[in-house]
């Protein structure tokens, strides 16, 4: 049961959704937050192709057009969040009792404390969805609170690529004619170069130390042997000189069951569009508790306002208990994954 005796469920729900998100937690940067009036989201994907039109001669008939191939599917959002019991309900409970009712103060502050917790274990918990799929391109869910989920969002098997030299070998590795060849791979399907890079710590220093690298800054030096550190600065250098997008680092952990899990692994190049939603987009649809807020007693949330994070007060439980929840319904999707290209570079 909401109640709405300690905190009304309309501000904590404007609470919840002005919590600052934590600045590791990046890769909406990548695939955007998109509201969704629904519990469904439809994927749109159109094959776009550079076609030119015709002359004709002055008495002939204007050709017919091709249109470019379009393909709806919907995908149904699944459910996600967390609750926490107010901390110290007795002793909150008690406190109030002996003020007759006027101390309402901590039993507030517990409520919005535990709020704020739990929007960001839901916003950690998209964050990892997102970087399944751009790892991938696909979102799975095996087995979580009894769920099991494969969304296949159809990345071509030539955008998911292995480096024929793991770049850890800095003597044997060919880092810069592997990026120039999955560009061009990027080139032909999309009509344009990827924007945008993201990679880590682990890979740039791999770039640092390739011999590859090296021996561009040692042409020309033989007699001092080129440098002996090699900077990002230089190495961004060389990269631009190459037509290679800026590297973004990415190297946020997140716990899960108690172990810290990279978000991507450390040994994936990722290049990406340079306009994120040309490649998909983060889907936030609608909640059973966003519903009943909408028409219940209250009815304080007009329908534009539906879609997106939602905090509640609930009672429930034996022993009862009084409980702050914040729910969300969403998943990544993407929309063009010929716009996503995945290397495993070790």
């Amino acid at each position: 049961m909401i109640l709405d005796d300690y905190v009304d469920p309309i501000e904590l729900t404007g609470f919840v959704r002005e919590v600052p998100t934590p600045s590791q937690l990046m890769l909406a940067t990548f695939l955007p937050d998109r509201l969704i009036g629904n519990v469904e989201a439809a994927i749109d994907q159109i094959s776009r192709t550079n076609r030119a039109a015709q002359f004709r001669s002055w008495d002939a008939e204007v050709p017919v057009g091709q249109r470019d191939s379009f393909q709806r599917s919907k995908i149904r959002l699944p459910p996600l969040g967390e609750k926490l019991p107010v901390a110290e309900q007795e002793t909150l409970m008690l406190e109030r009792v002996r003020t007759g009712g006027d101390n309402r103060n901590g039993y507030v502050q517990a409520i919005y404390d535990d709020a704020a917790t739990l929007t960001n274990n839901v916003r950690r918990r998209m964050e990892l969805a997102r970087g399944d799929v751009l790892v991938d391109g696909k979102f799975n869910l095996t087995g979580e609170n009894h769920l099991t989920l494969e969304a296949d969002f159809g990345v071509p098997s030539g955008n998911k690529v292995t480096a024929a030299t793991a770049w850890s070998d800095h003597a044997n590795a060919s880092p810069l004619q592997n990026i120039k060849g999955w560009i061009d791979t990027y080139v032909d399907l999309n009509g344009e170069r990827p924007g945008k890079v993201l990679t880590s710590n682990t890979v740039i220093n791999n770039l640092l130390l390739s011999g590859e690298i090296r021996d561009l800054f040692n042409r020309g030096t033989t007699l001092t042997g080129g440098p002996n550190l090699l900077t990002t600065a230089m190495l961004n250098q060389v990269l631009q000189a190459y037509g290679i997008p800026p590297l973004i680092e990415y190297n946020t952990k997140i716990n899960v069951d108690g172990s810290n899990v990279r978000v991507i692994p450390d040994d994936r190049f990722i290049m990406l569009p340079e306009t994120a939603s040309d490649l998909g987009y983060t889907a936030w649809g609608l909640t059973a508790e966003s519903l009943r807020l909408a028409t219940g007693d209250t009815q304080g949330l007009a329908f534009e306002e539906l879609p997106g994070l939602v905090g509640v007060v609930l009672k429930e439980g034996d022993p009862l208990r009084v409980w702050t929840k914040v729910g969300a319904v969403g998943m990544p999707m993407l929309t063009d994954p010929r716009r996503l290209v995945v290397a495993d570079v070790a």
